[in-house]
């Protein structure tokens, strides 16, 4: 039997959390998603088991991997080196604007509403016995994004970004996190 770690992200800095929010989820996220593309680029086409609502899957999952990439570049190339070096260097000069954070707030934003939209015509993602075995791991793949996605995000919005930025309140709190956004 394996002994597995727990992070505790509160214990990390602001640089180190960068650096395990890119391992941890940006790169697991980024092929998690490559996987789903595949199956709906490939496979699906030939899937006569795969019910009607794959095709809206698909349009939904291809706004949400676009939402994701943009956002993960932006993390990679400005974001964080941004809070790299406040944290090493620890000058005052260079900060996250807050005009930059309102915008990755937007996208979290965006990205929870196609997480539960995705869901919502994946009927919860429960599968069903017709479905074609690719099919089937097509929906557990969705239902994995969506949970890595949902912890990237709270680690973020809850650690990450209040500890770089001071004075600002996480945007979400822990109770309501899976209840903030609605599609009506």
């Amino acid at each position: 039997m394996y002994a597995s770690a727990i992070i505790n992200f509160h214990e990390l800095s602001p640089a180190t959390l960068c650096d395990v929010i890119t391992n941890k989820f940006h790169l697991p996220i980024e092929h998690t998603a490559a996987q789903i593309m595949a199956y709906f680029n490939l496979e699906k086409q030939e899937d006569s088991s795969a019910p009607a609502t794959a095709d809206l899957q698909q349009l939904l999952f291809v706004k949400l991997q676009t939402e994701i990439s943009q956002l993960i570049r932006k993390e990679a190339t400005i974001l964080f080196p941004v809070i790299r070096n406040i944290t090493t260097h620890n000058t005052g000069k260079k900060s996250i604007q807050p005009a930059a954070y309102d915008s990755v707030l937007q996208s979290f934003q965006k990205i929870l509403l196609l997480l539960q939209k995705i869901r919502q015509v994946s009927a919860n993602y429960l599968l069903q016995r017709h479905w074609s075995s690719a099919y089937k791991i097509c929906i557990s793949d969705l239902y994995s994004l969506e949970q890595l996605t949902q912890q990237w995000i709270y680690v973020e919005q809850n650690i990450l970004y209040p500890a770089a930025m001071p004075g600002h309140a996480p945007a979400m709190q822990e109770d309501e996190f899976n209840n903030q956004l609605s599609i009506d």
